[in-house]
C-alpha cells in the first residue's frame, strides 16, 4: 500500500511588503544580502525586477506602473508563504499608489551628503551612478517622508551607524513586520 504525505504551509494572512529604499550606495543590497538567509523572507532586488518591467524598460519612467508589476510578483511570493523584501531606490508615494490590499513597511536608509558622494565614488563592480548630486537630493527628500497608516516608515542613518548596527537594525525592522521575535 502506497503512503502519501500531506504538507501544509502556513500562508501569511498579513499582506505585508517590506521595501528598503535609499540613495545609491547606502547599503540596500548589503541589507538584502543579510536578510536573504531568513527562511520566512524572499528578497528580490528592485534592479532585477526593473529590467523585466515594461513600465521601466527602454527608458520608460512609469514608477507607479513598475510598482504595480512588483506588487503582482509579491502577491505570488506571499502565496508561497513568504514575506517579500524589495531593496530598491524609490519614493514611498510611488509604491503606495500601486497597492490595494497590501501594507507596505519601508526602511529608509539615509546618510550625509559627503558620505553619499564618497560611497558612490568608491563603488566598484556595479553600474556607474551618473549623477551623485541627484542621490544627495533624493536622500534629502527621504528625510521628510511621511506615509499614511497602515503603512509604516522608519529611517536609519547609515552615516552614524556601523555596519553591524545597521544590519541589526534591519533585522529588528524585518522582525517587527513579519511578527517574528528573535532570541
Amino acid at each position: 500500500m502506497a503512503r502519501s504525505r500531506v504538507m501544509l504551509r502556513l500562508v501569511p494572512t498579513n499582506p505585508a511588503l517590506l521595501v528598503i529604499t535609499g540613495a545609491a550606495a547606502t547599503g540596500k543590497s548589503t541589507i538584502g544580502d543579510h536578510l536573504r538567509g531568513r527562511p520566512e523572507l524572499l528578497v528580490i532586488d528592485g534592479d532585477v525586477l526593473g529590467r523585466g518591467a515594461a513600465a521601466t524598460a527602454e527608458g520608460h519612467r512609469d514608477y507607479v506602473g513598475f510598482w504595480r508589476y512588483v506588487v503582482s510578483v509579491c502577491v505570488e511570493v506571499r502565496s508561497n508563504g513568504l514575506t517579500p523584501v524589495v531593496p530598491c531606490i524609490c519614493l514611498p508615494d510611488q509604491v503606495i499608489a500601486a497597492v490595494t490590499d497590501e501594507v507596505v513597511h519601508f526602511l529608509g536608509l539615509v546618510s550625509e551628503p559627503s558620505t553619499i558622494r564618497r560611497r558612490i565614488a568608491d563603488r566598484r563592480g556595479v553600474s556607474e551612478v551618473p549623477s551623485p548630486e541627484s542621490h544627495v537630493q533624493f536622500d534629502s527628500t527621504l528625510r521628510g517622508v511621511r506615509v499614511p497608516q497602515p503603512h509604516t516608515w522608519e529611517c536609519h542613518d547609515v552615516a552614524s551607524a556601523g555596519l553591524d548596527e545597521t544590519l541589526a537594525a534591519a533585522s529588528a525592522w524585518a522582525d517587527r513586520h513579519t511578527g517574528r521575535q528573535r532570541v
